[in-house]
């Protein structure tokens, strides 16, 4: 099992306001929400960009975007051009796999100072034509062009049985019975508990209103639903299947948004006189069949527990990327997790899911839950099409 050899610390974190798809951001792109947030961490940080070893972002539909859009970020924030940038595809564990990856680093000795996260704009992404178009087309005479949407078939679109992940969630919620009142009452506690985090001031310490030209287009997650209701959600037609149980108001919205962390080895903490928010105490990854996918978390922090030696019992809150309702509903059911320590500033059915970087932001949160709500130990975990998940536990100190 993956174990890192030297500690490694998360300094310091922001994240943009999630936006609506097709909305504040519908003209920024994730390299622009990215690169802002890359500049205020440094800056809490009092580090130069000099400072930075490498950079490494999650980021998915990249069709369109131009080449390495982690190093895209890295220069339009200053970072001088001999520090190289990676970015890292998978799926919407990109930005977790980011900060994985720059903890491996850092524990094998390569780098002291990583920025790691993920960013994505799903309003940005283009449609596709045939390749064919590349060696012309006379007329379409008996014949069609099929136009493809990035977004959904990048980043949605399960390749090996041709379904996009909303008929699979469907088909995971009924191979685990998951009740449809149960899913419509974790969505309507999504929008609960986020819009009660914002009002009550918990998001102010991580999430930085994003500027463009002298003016704010965002200051809050576009998502929440303020005036949603269980009769709303109950009354939502099924939105993938005919059987459901998924309606659009228990799946998670399509977003835009980034999100940046400073990963640091320990020589760095002392030398540099950082100040770390928490210890990566280990991380996992786990696969299953690609339809299942909701229920790989279970197996991602099954694993991850006994690799650091931790029972539930020893987490105080845990992350899980709503990316339906049922991800909520199986981790209840099968791990036993209970819904009071589990996304407790609500999920990405409120806040949204912007593929490549809510692995970033649930890694975020959970240290912003941690410190809020007087926890030490937590556990974030999220799913990835094609069947997969990844997890990472933090300490706090």
């Amino acid at each position: 099992m993956p174990r890192l050899l030297r500690n490694v610390y998360i300094v310091d974190g922001v994240r943009v306001p999630v936006g609506k798809f097709g909305g504040a951001y519908r003209e920024v792109p994730a390299v622009e929400l990215a690169a802002f947030t890359l500049k205020e961490l440094l800056s809490r940080v009092d580090l130069k960009p000099s400072d930075v070893n490498m950079v490494i972002y999650g980021h998915v539909i990249r069709a369109g975007t131009g080449m390495d859009t982690a190093r895209q970020v890295a220069l339009k924030s200053g970072i001088p051009s001999e520090v190289d940038s990676m970015t890292v595809d998978m799926v919407c564990a990109s930005g977790m796999a980011a900060i994985i990856t720059a903890a491996n680093y850092i524990a094998a000795g390569s780098y002291d100072l990583i920025v790691a996260g993920g960013m994505e704009s799903m309003s940005m992404a283009p449609f596709l034509l045939s390749p064919t178009a590349r060696w012309g087309v006379k007329h379409l005479i008996g014949r069609e062009w099929k136009i493809l949407d990035s977004m959904v078939y990048d980043g949605l679109w399960d390749v090996m049985l041709n379904k996009v992940m909303g008929e699979e969630a469907d088909m995971t919620a009924r191979e685990y019975n998951a009740p449809r009142d149960e899913l419509d009452r974790i969505s309507f506690e999504s929008h609960v508990r986020a819009a009660k985090a914002w009002d009550s001031g918990a998001m102010k310490d991580f999430v930085i209103p994003f500027e463009r030209n002298g003016k704010i287009l965002l200051d809050h997650d576009e998502g929440i639903r303020r005036d949603t209701s269980i009769e709303k959600l109950k009354a939502l037609p099924h939105a993938f299947t005919s059987e459901g149980p998924h309606t659009a108001g228990s799946s998670s919205q399509l977003s835009d948004g980034a999100a940046s962390l400073l990963i640091a080895s320990e020589d760095a903490v002392k030398g540099m006189g950082l100040r770390p928010l928490a210890r990566i105490v280990g991380f996992s990854y786990y696969g299953l069949e690609t339809w299942r996918f909701p229920a790989a978390p279970v197996g991602a922090i099954k694993r991850l527990l006994s690799d650091v030696g931790w029972t539930k019992d020893m987490v105080d809150y845990w992350e899980n990327n709503e990316a339906f309702a049922v991800n909520s509903y199986i981790l209840h059911t099968e791990l036993g997790v209970p819904y009071d320590r589990l996304n407790v500033h609500g999920g990405a059915i409120a806040i949204g899911h912007p593929l490549g970087m809510s692995g970033a932001r649930v890694t975020l949160e959970l240290i912003n839950v941690l410190k809020r709500h007087g926890g030490r130990r937590g556990v974030a975990s999220i799913c990835h099409g094609l069947g997969g998940a990844a997890a990472i536990a933090l300490e706090l100190v």
